[in-house]
């Protein structure tokens, strides 16, 4: 006999206020009943995507909760992908997103509900990278300005779950100062990455390498919190990284048992800084941010690097400064 899954799966579709169904599948713990629901999060397709390149997001999140928890994640097509209704060129996702705000609420009340990523740029181009066997990478790409052949790389981690607007502003920038932009939410990432058995250091020093073989050159690594953790141990393990630049809480960011093999492997950074050297680190501590880190435990990790080093506090990550964060990064490099 199978064993009984800690989820269940709810299909159905959501009308919207011009009258298109939406095709959706609600992804829940196993015993939780409506009622008892306390967070429901919404996984929104980059367009031109589907649902297809959320499900295993939303299936691998309800899975760690266990049978009993109380989140519940949906994932759903927008209009003219995938199976819900539309024709192609109509992009109305503003209208997508109201109608499932508005399902959720008329289902379940006023609970903590939030979007994670947002559906549509007209400023980047959505890719897929084909990374080892069923596993697919989500990447946003943001054109080069400049002369540079090739142009110099830059892999920009979001905070997991959520790249948003300020994101693209700073994407937006970097492309600007010359940089090819790749951009990645890293938990849509790790939770694909996942999904047969928690990751080994080994796993993620392989699947990033596979990806700078097919970047245009080398890349800097600019990775907000959570994904600071994940940025500076790709660096460590990475000779092909030529410097990284850490932002808020790194350490949390690797503790998730779903997603990290950290019960046979030891993924404090404290252990992976120092091989970091002779490629330059930068540290921000994101003052007044609940994710910015804590000072002590930045100051740790910078006196744990060696040269080329800094450490730095802001109280806003505006695309100017991260401009100049990386101009010291590209200063500095080997």
């Amino acid at each position: 006999m199978p064993a009984t899954l800690p989820y269940t799966e709810e299909a159905f579709g959501i009308l919207t206020d011009d009258d298109l169904y939406l095709d959706c599948v609600l992804v829940k713990p196993a015993n939780l009943s409506d009622d008892a629901l306390r967070l429901l999060r919404v996984w929104v397709p980059k367009y031109p995507l589907t649902k297809a390149s959320t499900i295993t997001c939303a299936r691998q999140e309800v899975r760690s909760y266990g049978a009993d928890g109380k989140i519940a994640h949906l994932v759903f097509d927008l209009r003219g992908t995938g199976e819900s209704d539309g024709v192609p060129g109509d992009q109305s996702f503003d209208l997508d997103l109201k109608a499932v705000r508005a399902w959720a609420e008329e289902r379940f009340g006023r609970i903590n509900f939030g979007f994670f990523g947002f559906p549509h740029s007209e400023k980047s181009r959505v890719y897929m990278w084909p990374l080892r066997q069923g596993l697919m990478m989500e990447s946003y790409y943001y054109h080069p300005g400049g002369t540079a052949v090739p142009p110099p790389s830059l892999l920009y981690l979001s905070s997991y779950g959520n790249f948003s607007l300020s994101d693209e502003s700073r994407c937006l920038a970097l492309a600007r100062a010359g940089y090819s932009t790749y951009a990645i939410d890293p938990l849509r990432y790790l939770l694909h990455a996942s999904q047969e058995r928690p990751l080994t250091i080994q796993d993620l020093r392989e699947d990033l390498h596979t990806l700078v073989q097919m970047l245009p050159s080398p890349p800097l690594i600019v990775a907000r919190p959570l994904a600071a953790g994940l940025g500076l141990l790709w660096a460590a393990e990475n000779e092909e990284v030529g410097g990284v630049l850490a932002i808020g809480r790194a350490q949390s960011g690797l503790a998730a048992r779903h997603v990290f093999n950290n019960r046979r492997e030891d993924f404090s950074l404290s252990r992976f800084v120092s091989q970091i050297s002779p490629r330059p680190v930068a540290y921000v501590h994101y003052e007044g941010h609940p994710l910015g880190g804590d000072p002590q435990k930045l100051q740790a990790l910078y006196d744990q690097s060696k040269e080329p080093r800094q450490l730095t506090a802001v109280a806003s990550l505006s695309p100017n400064f991260v401009l100049d964060q990386v101009a010291w990064l590209e200063n500095n490099r080997q």
